[in-house]
């Protein structure tokens, strides 16, 4: 409740405390009113759950001012980072992605791919620590 009212919050770090799928869900939900936030940090929480990814995606797409957002560590595996992909195509503030270290294999890069042909803004991606080829 208290993240959804925040009208002033612009950097969240909430990683590596193990909030797992539920608490990301929670937050997420929270933060998609949140006009002012710049910079999520919700890497290395064992998320690991397409529900979670969706709810992370519309962070992205509801919040014009996101620049940052770090994933890495979480386990999200090619079909969530495909959900938050797809969100990339929205969202037009995004500079930096951080998707190291979530099991995604080739199948999720054809879809960063398209994505990153649409968005204009996206500077830095991490992907390593992944199964690509």
């Amino acid at each position: 409740v208290v993240l959804s009212r925040n009208t002033k919050l612009q950097e969240l770090y909430l990683g590596g405390n193990n909030l797992q799928s539920e608490g990301v869900i929670k937050i997420s939900k929270a933060l998609v009113n949140t006009s002012s936030l710049t910079e999520l940090n919700i890497s290395n929480n064992n998320i690991a759950s397409d529900v979670a990814a969706v709810e992370i995606a519309e962070v992205l797409s509801s919040n014009t001012k996101l620049q940052a957002l770090y994933l890495g560590g979480n386990n999200l595996q090619s079909e969530g980072v495909i959900k938050v992909s797809k969100a990339l195509g929205n969202t037009s503030s995004l500079t930096e992605l951080n998707i190291s270290y979530n099991n995604i294999g080739d199948d999720a890069t054809d879809e960063i791919a398209v994505v990153l042909s649409r968005n204009t803004k996206l500077q830095d991606l991490f992907l390593g620590g992944n199964n690509l080829q």
